[in-house]
């Protein structure tokens, strides 16, 4: 026999293993396409935690230049979760921000993190009706503040 062709019989296991695992690997993410997370990790909410200040004075429609004291949500607490590879990674997060016992109230934050290791940075914010649905790219800020 070609000794090219002799395998071991642990060595047929070892490639039989290797095939399955990478057909059961997940897919990977779509280039330019949002896609959901598997599961929420410290990392969404690291990167929501990174812009929280922002997005409260946005939300507030407190203009960047201007100085203002803001009380903090009384949660912030990321729900779900997509991905956008672009030239660095589009985060897409809808997070709660109202207390528990009070009616369910969300923002969605896209969040741009670069390939160069600057800051995550608030790229647009959802609110009211607009955030209360489900999770999906927009470009713009949109929503009412609600009461």
């Amino acid at each position: 026999t070609n000794w090219l062709f002799a395998m071991e019989e642990d060595q047929v296991q070892a490639r039989a293993d290797i095939l399955r695992s990478e057909s059961e690997r997940a897919p990977a993410p779509v280039l330019c396409g949002a896609a959901r997370a598997a599961a929420l990790t410290a990392e969404h909410q690291h990167i929501a935690d990174a812009v929280s200040a922002e997005a409260r004075r946005r939300y507030c429609g407190v203009p960047a230049g201007v100085m203002a004291k803001l009380t903090p949500w009384p949660c912030y607490l990321v729900l779900e979760a997509h991905s956008q590879v672009v030239a660095g990674t589009n985060y897409f997060l809808k997070v709660r921000v109202s207390a528990d016992g009070e009616p369910l109230e969300c923002v969605q934050l896209r969040v741009f993190v670069s390939l160069f290791g600057d800051p995550p940075a608030l790229a647009a914010l959802r609110k009211g009706a607009a955030a209360a649905g489900a999770l999906s790219y927009f470009a713009e800020e949109e929503g009412e503040r609600s009461t």
